[in-house]
């Protein structure tokens, strides 16, 4: 049986990387919001005139996707950083004689030798896969011992190649379509236009609720994540409905 973890130095690397990577995030968030509240005191009829449910949608679109991220990363600026470095030390990956077990601070998965299908390495890590297409394992390519991890796949027979796009693309397809319709429906003011967007925010959000909820390992952390999907949906409704009226 093989384990392997993150080490002290590399879970301090990590922690580095990502307090750069809030920071610059608070930086563009509070760029935003600032030329946001600028446009708000200068033209405040763009806003809060009449017939303006458009621009209402996009007010709410920053507190939910920029303001509320942003208060939340600052609030929690000193204690995150714990909290990763304390979740990092709790995974591990453990390869035994048959199976592939990954143990995180909020979950386990496994996968044994029968149920690999292919493993596909990205610059981050090697996705190990299974016939269901939405149950996988991912080890980080920051672990200690990680070539040693692809020895171990290579022993068992299981072939790792270069994965040419990222594994479950559609996912991140997705999102770039989530946020298309959402613009479309500030933007549109043609009813056929609107009820074209509805029908596909309709489709995407079905399909991306059965998405989500395809692996029962994620449901606990992507419960909000399932009903937000239905955004697209509920703004280009109303811009319909006031198109119509």
């Amino acid at each position: 049986m093989a384990v392997y973890s993150y080490s002290e130095n590399r879970i301090e690397s990590i922690i580095r990387a990502t307090k750069r990577l809030r920071l610059r995030y608070c930086v563009v968030a509070g760029g935003v919001l600032a030329a946001a509240c600028v446009v708000g005191v200068n033209r405040p009829d763009w806003i809060f005139g009449p017939h303006q449910q458009a621009r209402m949608w996009v007010v709410a679109s920053l507190v939910l996707f920029v303001a509320g991220p942003l208060a939340d990363t600052v609030w929690r600026w000193k204690s995150r950083p714990e909290n990763v470095a304390a979740s990092l030390r709790e995974t591990e990956v453990v390869v035994g004689e048959e199976e592939v077990s990954i143990t995180t601070a909020d979950s386990v998965r496994h996968l044994t030798r029968g149920e690999i299908t292919q493993a596909e390495e990205v610059c981050w890590g090697v996705y190990l896969r299974s016939a269901d297409r939405y149950r996988w394992i991912l080890v980080s390519s920051q672990m200690d011992g990680f070539v040693g991890f692809k020895r171990e796949l290579e022993r068992w027979g299981i072939p790792i190649r270069a994965a040419a796009i990222p594994p479950n693309w559609e996912e991140l397809a997705g999102a770039v379509v989530f946020i298309a319709m959402m613009l479309c429906a500030v933007f549109a003011r043609s009813a056929a236009v609107l009820t074209a967007d509805l029908v596909i925010s309709v489709v995407v959000a079905v399909v991306g609720f059965a998405v989500i909820s395809a692996n029962p390992e994620n449901l606990g952390k992507m419960r909000w994540v399932r009903l937000g999907i239905f955004l697209p949906v509920a703004m280009t409704g109303s811009m319909l409905w006031t198109a119509l009226r």
